[in-house]
This record gives C-alpha cells, sequence and structure tokens, in this order.
C-alpha cells in the first residue's frame, strides 16, 4: 500500500507544542513501517496555518489524490492536516472520491465507519474553535494595546523607522513626506505628486499616497484596526515625533473630504467632459442624461448648438470600456503612443543589478519576518516574543532599505515609464471611485482626449456606436 506521509509546523508550534517537522515525520515513519506500508511521497508544511487548504503542499497533497498516486494520507495529529470542519469535509470527498484512507498515527480514526466519521468530525471542530478562541484573544490583546497608545507591530510606515520598537523620523524620507502634504494643501492633485516624487526617484503610485494623506501616524498619533471590520481605533495623543502639525494634516483631511464629495475640477457627474473632443470637428463634447433608458451620453457641442457636425452621439458606458480596455497591460503602450508631449530620460547610473540583489535579500527577510507575524496572529507567540524573534532581521532590513534608497537617489524627468505606470493604476482606481472623483482625475491627468466613432456606423434600433480614441495630450 503506497502511503503519503503530510506534515506541517506553523512557525514556533515545533519550539512550544513539539511539532517540529523532524519529530512528526519520525513518528509517521515508523508507524508506516509497522503497516508494513511503502511511502510514495512526504509532504512537509513550514510556516503556514492550517485555517485553510491554500497551502502550497496540501494542493501539491489533493492533486497527486485526484491522480491517484497513493492509497493512504498519514499525519502525526489531526489538526496538523486541518483546522477547520468544512476543510475536513472537502478533504473526506475527495479522498473518498479516489479511494483513500487517512490515519492519524496518534488519534484513533477509521473513516469506513459513521462513528468514525463523526469522531473525526468532532476533533475538526475542536480544533477549530481552539484557533478561533487564540484568534479573538489576539485581536483582544491588540484592541487593549491600541487604546493604550502602543503599537502593534508592522512595517513603520513611509518617513519612520523603527528603533527598540519605537517611530522614528527618517530624515530623508520624511522631506518627501512634507512635501506630499505641503503640496496636497496648497492645490496640486495626487497625480502631479506621484510626478513630482517620480523625479527624486521615489515610486510612490496615487493609492499609497491616498492612504498616506489619510494616516494620522504623520501627525504623531497611531492608528489600528483601518482595514478590518473593526471601528479603527486612532490615539488622541502623541505616541511619537510628528513629520507633519496637527493643524496641516486636518486641513488635509478636510480637503479629501471636499474632493471627495465635489472632485477638484468636477462640475458634473460626466467624467469625461472638459477633455472630450471631436476628431470630425474639433469641438468639445457635453455630457447629458436620457431619463427613459436611465444612462449617460456624450454630443459634440458643434451638433447640438449649431447641427453643423455629424460625430454620432455615443454613450458613456461604451467610452468608459474603451478608454479602460486601452489601459490593460496588452494595450497600455499602444494607449500612450498616441501621445508624445513627454521627455525620455534615464537614470544617470545604472545600478539595476545592484538593486535587483538588494529587493532579492529584502524579500527573503520580509517572508521569514511574514512568518513570525503569522505566528503572532494565530496567537502562538506572543508580542514580545515576536519583536526579540523579528530584532535582527528588522535592523538588516533597514539597512538594505537604506541601501536601495541611496541608489535610488537620482534625478528623473518625466518619461515615458512614469506615465505608463501611472495610466495602468486607473482600471484598478475607477471601479471604486464616484463619478466626481473619476472626473476629477480625468481633467487633472488629461488635457484633451479625442474620440471619434467608426465611420461604417449606421443608426437603427437598439445600435449603439462604438469609441475610438484618437489621440490624447497630457495635463
Amino acid at each position: 500500500m503506497k502511503v503519503a506521509v503530510y506534515s506541517r509546523v506553523s512557525t514556533d508550534e515545533q519550539f512550544r507544542e513539539g511539532y517540529s517537522l523532524d519529530s512528526q515525520k519520525e513518528n509517521c515513519i515508523n508507524f508506516i513501517k509497522s503497516q508494513g506500508w511503502d511511502i510514495h511521497d512526504i509532504y512537509v508544511e513550514e510556516g503556514f496555518s492550517a485555517k485553510n487548504l491554500n497551502r502550497p503542499s496540501m494542493q501539491r497533497l489533493i492533486e497527486d489524490a485526484k491522480n491517484g498516486k497513493f492509497d493512504v494520507v498519514v499525519f502525526y495529529k489531526l489538526d496538523r492536516l486541518v483546522r477547520s470542519v468544512s476543510d475536513l469535509d472537502k478533504l473526506l470527498q475527495i479522498f473518498d472520491a479516489n479511494n483513500i484512507g487517512i490515519r492519524s498515527v496518534t488519534e484513533p480514526f477509521d473513516t469506513t465507519t459513521a462513528m468514525g466519521r463523526f469522531l473525526i468530525t468532532l476533533v475538526a471542530a475542536i480544533a477549530q474553535w481552539e484557533r478561533e478562541t487564540i484568534s479573538e484573544r489576539v485581536v483582544v490583546n491588540m484592541t487593549k494595546k491600541a487604546h493604550l497608545g502602543e503599537r502593534n507591530g508592522g512595517k513603520a510606515p513611509y518617513g519612520y523607522r523603527l528603533k527598540d520598537g519605537k517611530l522614528t523620523i527618517q530624515e530623508d524620507e520624511a522631506r518627501f513626506v512634507k512635501d506630499i502634504f505641503n503640496l496636497y494643501t496648497s492645490g496640486k492633485g495626487i497625480r502631479s505628486i506621484v510626478l513630482y516624487l517620480k523625479q527624486f526617484g521615489v515610486n510612490k503610485d496615487i493609492r499609497t499616497i491616498g492612504r498616506m494623506l489619510e494616516n494620522p501616524v504623520y501627525s504623531g498619533r497611531l492608528r489600528w484596526a483601518n482595514n478590518s471590520k473593526m471601528e479603527a481605533i486612532i490615539t488622541e495623543t502623541s505616541t511619537h515625533d510628528p513629520i507633519v502639525d496637527l493643524e496641516l494634516f486636518e486641513q488635509a483631511q478636510q480637503l479629501r473630504a471636499q474632493r471627495t464629495t465635489m472632485g477638484k475640477k468636477a462640475t458634473s457627474p460626466y467624467p469625461f467632459s472638459g477633455v472630450l473632443k471631436c476628431a470630425r470637428c474639433g469641438s468639445a463634447l457635453s455630457g447629458f442624461y436620457k431619463k427613459e433608458r436611465g444612462t449617460k451620453h456624450y454630443i459634440c457641442v458643434a451638433k447640438k448648438n449649431k447641427g453643423t457636425c455629424d460625430l454620432p452621439i455615443f454613450t458613456e458606458k461604451v467610452l468608459t470600456k474603451v478608454f479602460l480596455e486601452s489601459l490593460s497591460p496588452d494595450n497600455a503602450e499602444q494607449f500612450l503612443n498616441l501621445t508624445s508631449d513627454f521627455e525620455t530620460n534615464t537614470p544617470e547610473e545604472n545600478n539595476e543589478d545592484t538593486i535587483k540583489e538588494l529587493e532579492k535579500e529584502l524579500s527573503i527577510i520580509k517572508n521569514r519576518k511574514k512568518n513570525w507575524l503569522l505566528a503572532l496572529g494565530n496567537g502562538v507567540i506572543s508580542q514580545e516574543e515576536y519583536l526579540t524573534m523579528t530584532q535582527e532581521d528588522s535592523k538588516n532590513e533597514e539597512l538594505l532599505k537604506e541601501q536601495l534608497s541611496n541608489l535610488s537617489q537620482q534625478r528623473f524627468v518625466l518619461d515615458r515609464e512614469s506615465i505608463l505606470n501611472l495610466l495602468l493604476s486607473i482600471p484598478d482606481l475607477w471601479t471604486a471611485a464616484s463619478d466626481y472623483e473619476k472626473k476629477s482625475f480625468i481633467n487633472e491627468l488629461f488635457n484633451k482626449i479625442v474620440v471619434n466613432v467608426p465611420s461604417d456606423y449606421s443608426r437603427g434600433p437598439g445600435k449603439t456606436p462604438s469609441v475610438i480614441i484618437k489621440e490624447f495630450t497630457l495635463s
């Protein structure tokens, strides 16, 4: 009989509960030998929680099970395999469909009987309850720390470094943080700020700048649980040195709220009005709403006011579809070829190989720290243990970041790649933005978008003309 051995440790479990990979494998192999079975393969999972089945070795085990490569799955203990009743049910269905049994070295399971299935499901339910209880306890402790103004781990925001667990200002980055807030409150849009930072080798996308402008950490406060289902907790007292004063931060928040509601240049709910130009007569296009259809449309003003242009009316839906499809990874270069109003330049020095090597080392450290963070989130280690285990990695990480920062301190001008990356970010932002936010962004990014309708289009019931983007210029 061919056997698949599955073993798993979630970071610190091997130290705290004796679940080391070696001890699991040794016990499983001894058990298999006592049964006179043959080992097909050993599936090792290191640094992964059992909260779901999205684990590399687990996915390989499932694939091999479907291909009939073994007859039995042996593991040290059920919670090494799964910690969720639903996941156990999924695995049992897969194994049953392929005539595969499961055996635990330390637990007497027999899945061929109703009572055996009940017992194994009961054990899985207890394992799931245990994991959820640990998670709840971690959340309670982290919430308490947040109310006390203490950090709950995580990397330092741009502009800060961690020193002995405390945030300290990183001056070479902090000056750009100040620039971001000053430029934004002086009337500059996020797109302009992105391009400004690019000149100094600081690569921040639109969404990142938006998050930075809303992060109270820069005013000396802390925020926790902002992206969770819980209500965000913000300390009202200063816990570290601020980079920007509270007055400037609050001014940025008021402006953010105002632009979210109104849009910087928005005077109507038609995102493309103000920049659309007719390819046939050069006139502007304006938006209007058809109540009977509940749809938005664009019309050439020369056609609307004088009847001197024959550009057919088209829907905003069609225009948006063509616009966003043009910015897909496959077509963005083609879209960019429609304009030439930018400069092309390269860095003064080519440090690509060095940067790639540093980024590779940085990625290794981040993955290792992520495993420790998973252990913290699953409650298997305390906050203090987490800080101790990651202290050396944090030092090396900061050193690598500093080296990368020094290599990036080269002056760039607005180039093809900068604009391409900016354009590629639009589709992701589009789905979540309001009409006014879309209009603000379009009007800020583009000075003109010239459109046409295919010459072979003929009007008819139920027919909607397509749109061709002929050219554009940037603001």
